[in-house]
């Protein structure tokens, strides 16, 4: 019995040698091409997740080797109130970033201009029920208006340890942030959602 399809090329109608007819003389050839586009989708998906990761290493380094840094002598001061920080804070970040005005144990030391991650950021060292910690916020890229893709969805912090000192991460909107301590990551993070979220 005959094929409904004429496969051989001599007999082929001459309306199928247009692109049009291919894909009607073809279509397996359609399919596959859209299952490798699917895949290599997925494929490029994944790779850019796992480049996540590596962010946040290196943010976690790079905040971690701020925080064992010695500030230089040429370190601007802040003023001991909180309310003097956070204008301080804001005008050489650029990202509002509310700091606790009432708490008696939070007490700024230094707050300086940094290269963070090959970006501007803007770093606090302050002191809490005697433990030092430094606050490192850096805000993201805007080309063209749109910002850049965040490390991981907003709401979500990232917590950790690394060479006996703990950090949390965290992203808003506008700015990357993330505080080291020398203390227990947990008492960090406790600190990060009750002063910083």
């Amino acid at each position: 019995m005959g094929s409904a399809t004429n496969r051989n090329p001599v007999r082929r109608l001459g309306d199928a040698s247009t692109l049009t007819g291919y894909l009607e003389f073809r279509p397996r050839a359609a399919v596959v091409l859209v299952i490798l586009t699917l895949m290599v989708a997925v494929v490029g998906w994944r790779i850019a997740r796992d480049t996540g990761v590596r962010r946040v290493d290196v943010f976690a380094r790079e905040a971690i080797a701020l925080f064992d840094a010695a500030p230089p002598t040429g370190a601007v001061t802040v003023p001991p109130d909180a309310a003097e920080v956070e204008k301080r804070f804001q005008a050489l970040a650029g990202v509002r970033v509310g700091f606790p005005r009432d708490d008696p144990d939070f007490l700024p030391v230094e707050i300086r201009r940094e290269v963070f991650a090959n970006h501007p950021a803007v770093s606090l060292r302050f002191r809490y029920a005697g433990e030092g910690y430094l606050l490192v916020v850096s805000p993201r890229d805007q080309l063209l208006g749109t910002p850049a893709a965040a490390v991981f969805p907003e709401g979500s912090f990232v917590s950790g340890e690394r060479d006996g000192r703990s950090f949390v991460l965290w992203e808003r909107e506008e700015a990357t942030c993330i505080v080291v301590s020398e203390g227990d990551v947990t008492r960090a993070f406790d600190l990060v959602r009750r002063l910083f979220t």
